[in-house]
């Protein structure tokens, strides 16, 4: 693996809060890193938190996103590109290549996946007829492929250079590698999308800024991230699973995700927090949020 199994102080920087400026105050010490509240508006961070060079190789890092919410369906043999037929997989292709189409954690995935392209389209207003999606945090591009079978222009955006690789060699998608800023993206998308991302970008008020330029003004927003007020997250402190404090270095409450929503001109107009709910199917401590543009803004 690229990234070291042990971060030191010397990987690590200090930030403030994105809404207030702030240092924040410590809430948990888990050495080298700090989970800490702002004093003003409430909002969870890690500072220390890794700097940016150190989290580009941990999302580099092929073993990233195995073992998690892909399970290991995700192996080196689904990297590897093209089927025997020379033709691009699809995704369960790529999953199956895997050796874990059938795993539970991929059945999951595709149970969050048609929950969430239902959630779209009841947004919307119906099926997409040709309308333009964007996927920011794309990861291998499940998501994004299911949403082109089903009508979508698609466009993605990815961090991890391994991800965005796969799916755009193995997939065929148009999937940028880097930050959302920094990508090449015709504004005046219908649906922006961000499953499990907010929680890992550098600044959300900026990401949020950005997407705002980049939906259409009677476009809709999708997103879902671990939520701090959760009860797993509550009860277990820095025992609970998705602390993660590598990685997830931002944690919300539906109301911080409101406060910071509305400063990027959204208004956040749904949170399903319900695990039974298909798009987010056994999430006890994660959510999925609905926001429209503001009116000129």
């Amino acid at each position: 693996m690229s990234a070291p199994a042990v971060w030191t102080a010397e990987d690590t920087e200090d930030v403030v809060c994105c809404l207030c400026g702030l240092p924040g105050t410590l809430v948990h010490d888990v050495a080298p890193f700090g989970v800490v509240r702002c004093p003003q508006c409430a909002l969870v961070f890690i500072s220390p938190r890794l700097r940016p060079e150190a989290l580009q190789r941990l999302y580099d890092d092929v073993g990233y996103f195995e073992g998690g919410v892909y399970g290991n369906a995700l192996s080196s043999s689904a990297l590897s590109g093209s089927t025997a037929s020379g033709s691009a997989p699809s995704d369960g292709d790529a999953a199956e290549a895997g050796g874990g189409r059938f795993s539970p954690a991929m059945l999951l995935q595709r149970t969050w996946t048609a929950g969430r392209l239902r959630l779209i389209e009841r947004e919307h207003g119906g099926a997409p007829a040709g309308g333009r999606l964007l996927e920011v945090g794309a990861g291998y591009g499940l998501f994004l492929a299911a949403a082109r079978a089903a009508g979508w222009k698609t466009s993605g955006v990815e961090l991890s250079r391994t991800g965005a690789g796969h799916a755009r060699d193995t997939l065929g998608l148009d999937v940028f590698c880097g930050q959302v800023e920094d990508a090449p993206l015709t504004p005046g998308f219908d649906v922006v999308c961000a499953w499990d991302t907010v929680e890992h970008v550098p600044d959300p008020l900026a990401f949020w800024r950005t997407a705002r330029s980049l939906v259409a003004d009677d476009g809709v927003v999708l997103f879902s991230t671990p939520y701090y007020s959760s009860l797993p997250a509550r009860l277990l402190g820095t025992r609970w699973w998705t602390l993660k404090p590598t990685e997830h270095i931002w944690h919300f409450t539906p109301r911080t995700h409101a406060l910071l929503l509305a400063r990027a001109g959204f208004a956040l107009t749904e949170v399903v927090r319900n695990p039974l709910a298909p798009a987010n199917a056994a999430r006890l401590d994660s959510l999925v949020g609905i926001a429209r543009p503001i009116p000129g803004t």
